[in-house]
């Protein structure tokens, strides 16, 4: 275990990195032993009730040869915390063959500063997939760093962001293909409001050795309101000739023709426009395969799109 904490997100020139580690004030640690399965999810819940307190989580997940692990993660904010600031880093080591999925909720409504950092190391044919959905919150800035360090090792990184008020949400992305026949994917979708703010910058490296490397990219978002912002750029730099990468971002609104036809069968415009936008984020939640998580988030996603 030793040989693994603070290895995977080295403090480099982060100063919040720095900070976490020098005091972190709680974490958990997975230790997965070779072929371990979890017949149901790990559910993890992080309740913030005040302000003023400075909370530095630091997990540490280790999955040996093999093993299978499901963790859900939650965020809630009970009161008023807007005071307070959480800067949490998880380190995850995934052996061979091994796959972790994480499902990552933050609905903290008048909630802390939350910055997140995630360090995934992925051996030979290991498998690592995170969904992270952000509902309410005043300044959250999630960091997602993959190294595809083993042959046959795949990361997939789905994200949905909801935002209204003066919510700014910022997703940080890095994939490292660092060897050949490594697959990644990439599908992060937003909708925008009032004067929120979303931020998308994601980066897939592909290193000269790295052959055969296929990765896709992909960022969209939806503007409701003059005021509402956002900012994106999607990145690949790549080194090796014998690839298959894409990348892009879409920023609009609603399909006006859509809007149309669903007023002209007599549904509301309120309910015409939530309709849509439930439709624009079905394709990442369908990347969910916990089918009792993915109905549970359709349903928060409904109830927020009824706020916009």
């Amino acid at each position: 275990m030793k040989s693994h904490y603070g290895q995977v997100t080295p403090i480099g020139d982060r100063l919040f990195t720095a900070m976490n580690t020098a005091a972190p004030t709680d974490g958990l640690i997975i230790l997965a032993t070779k072929g371990t399965k979890t017949s149901k999810p790990i559910h993890v819940h992080h309740i913030t009730i005040d302000g003023g307190q400075l909370i530095q989580p630091r997990d540490l997940f280790l999955l040996h040869e093999g093993a299978n692990v499901e963790v859900i993660i939650e965020h809630i904010a009970q009161g008023n915390s807007s005071t307070s600031l959480i800067n949490g880093i998880r380190e995850s080591v995934i052996g061979e063959g091994a796959n972790l999925t994480i499902h990552l909720l933050q609905n903290e409504a008048n909630g802390p500063a939350h910055i997140g950092l995630d360090g995934v190391t992925i051996g030979a044919k290991g498998r690592f997939s995170i969904d992270t959905t952000t509902l309410n919150g005043s300044l959250v800035r999630n960091e997602v760093n993959v190294a595809l360090a083993g042959p046959e090792a795949h990361a997939e990184l789905n994200g949905v962001y909801v935002l209204n008020g003066t919510t700014h949400c910022d997703n940080h992305t890095y994939i490292g293909h660092d060897v050949p026949d490594c697959t990644s994917d990439e599908l992060y979708k937003g909708i925008v409001a009032e004067k929120g703010t979303g931020v998308f910058n994601g980066k897939v490296y592909v290193k000269q050795d790295a052959q055969r490397t296929r990765a896709y990219q992909s960022n969209a978002n939806i503007l409701q309101g003059d005021d509402a912002k956002v900012y994106t750029k999607p990145e690949l730099e790549i080194y090796a000739d014998d690839v298959k990468c894409s990348h892009g971002c879409t920023i609009g609104r609603l399909d006006e023709k859509g809007l149309f036809y669903l007023r002209s069968r007599g549904v509301s415009e309120a309910e015409a426009r939530k309709m849509l936008s439930h439709a624009f984020m079905t394709d990442v939640l369908e990347r969910i395969t916990n089918e009792d998580w993915r109905k549970h988030l359709a349903s928060l996603i409904d109830a927020k799109l009824e706020a916009l």
